[in-house]
């Protein structure tokens, strides 16, 4: 059956709360009508999720609308051309786009053509789409592939561990920058490393050990490439970098670094609002990661698939797998943990819990949850930082507290200074809307003067 992708006519959000209001119904008891959490319907309103048309359809009859809002969505297919062509491929030698290469030498060059074009031909890279559903055959290929044969590289240059070692040192520089900085102060540099350094050792002479310790090394700086691009807005290239990444793990037999890759794919596909494959994705990681003996990763996956069914808006799912998480946290050893989950503690699973809430729209445990989040290194992990800072406003005023929103907005405003990060950007401008209808409120006045410059320069 085709996926399908949704387009809204802006002013769907208030239209809905027009609607809504003349009605005279809370957020709680339009959701008990169309079966939907009154989180989610917040979000609707406030243009931080797209209905569905069923969805649309039933607030139509809810709200007696005569078709208002059905008029106002439309639905696409996912498996046209421009959701899913490969990238700007016009003289068959760019990126391959998505697909799960055959075995591992081919999954080597298909990952270096991507880096080649990321940096000589990066005009054709711009138009790259994203569509979660493209996700499933490389998670599919990745749970049911057989092993590769063993990576044994015939090349000239002679390849030892001390280059796989320099290229997981220089990684872990790349990554503590990303995290302090934003992507868009590593993207480039990251991309460029791949492709001037990592390609050569790949296409070099090694053995069997060292070939497998390589190819997991390209595969972590490939995974932050596409955790950089993400961050930076680009969700078409960093899908197409995660999916390479994956290859590379598979060829590496690193299972635990598959499921971190696995994860990452969710925590993109919720970002975008895809439900569904946020869940799938975080089934794959979490199943990746038990047979891996990753218990932190165990823990990760499945805070990730809460996080899935909350933006779905289902309330119980959530709270299964929420549960889960906590138990799987309190059992791992995070001391043995790869050092690039090293962001993974307790402050981080707070932010998580607290979003899950805050799709939800239970601002009460949101707020306690992302007052924990803050309990971090906030200058290793800035950006984290600043997430967090929006998170715990838009619990605010989830439980009604417009005034101390708009305080706590301002100073996820200030922690964005210095940050190069798209979705450090999204996130004020998410709080921007939801704290329009309290203009009248002094902290919420000052949180827009000081916010608007902010996204009018970003």
């Amino acid at each position: 059956m085709p996926r399908q992708i949704v387009a809204v006519v802006p002013g769907f959000g208030v239209r809905l709360r027009e609607l809504r209001e003349q009605r005279g119904l809370s957020l709680r008891q339009l959701g008990r009508q169309v079966h939907c959490s009154h989180g989610y319907l917040w979000d609707l309103e406030a243009g931080g999720k797209r209905p569905s048309a069923s969805v649309a359809a039933l607030l139509d009859a809810a709200l007696g609308a005569d078709g208002q809002l059905s008029a106002m969505v439309s639905e696409v297919s996912a498996d046209s051309g421009e959701q899913t062509a490969d990238v700007g491929d016009t003289d068959g030698k760019a990126a391959r786009g998505l697909e799960f290469a055959p075995d591992w030498r081919h999954g080597v060059e298909a990952a270096a053509e991507l880096w080649q074009a990321d940096m000589q031909r990066r005009d054709l890279l711009v138009g790259a789409t994203f569509s979660a559903a493209a996700f499933v055959t490389p998670a599919l290929r990745w749970l049911t592939s057989r092993l590769d044969e063993e990576p044994v590289g015939r090349g000239e240059r002679v390849v030892g561990e001390p280059d796989v070692e320099a290229v997981r040192q220089i990684t872990s520089v790349y990554r503590a920058l990303d995290n302090r900085y934003g992507g868009g102060h590593v993207r480039d540099r990251v991309v460029r490393f791949l492709d001037t350094e990592v390609a050569g050792l790949l296409r070099g002479r090694y053995d069997a050990r060292t070939g497998a310790a390589l190819l997991s090394a390209a595969a972590e700086v490939t995974q932050l490439a596409g955790w950089a691009s993400y961050d930076v807005g680009r969700n078409g290239l960093a899908q197409r970098y995660l999916v390479h990444a994956l290859r590379l793990a598979a060829a590496a037999g690193d299972r635990a670094l598959g499921a971190e890759i696995l994860a990452a794919m969710s925590h993109q596909a919720a970002y975008l609002g895809a439900s569904s494959e946020a869940v799938d994705l975080a089934r794959a990681a979490g199943r990746t990661a038990a047979e891996a003996g990753a218990t932190a990763i165990q823990a990760e996956s499945a805070v990730l698939e809460a996080q899935g069914h909350a933006i779905g808006g289902d309330e119980a799912a959530c709270a299964a797998a929420l549960d889960r998480a906590e138990r799987a946290f309190d059992r791992a050893d995070r001391t043995s943990a790869p050092q690039w989950i090293g962001y993974f503690d307790e402050a981080y699973l707070s932010a998580k819990f607290g979003h899950c809430f805050a799709a939800l729209g239970r601002g009460d445990l949101a707020t306690r949850f992302a007052v924990r989040s803050l309990q971090m290194d906030g200058h290793a992990y800035a950006r984290g930082r600043q997430f967090n800072l929006a998170l715990l406003a838009v619990a605010h005023l989830h439980s009604g507290d417009p005034e101390q929103a708009g305080t706590v907005g301002r100073q996820a405003v200030e922690a964005a200074t210095g940050l190069r990060s798209r979705r450090a950007h999204d996130y004020l401008a998410d709080l921007a809307r939801r704290l329009a209808p309290y203009g009248d409120v002094t902290a919420v006045r000052e949180f827009t003067e000081r916010v608007r410059p902010v996204l009018q320069t970003a």
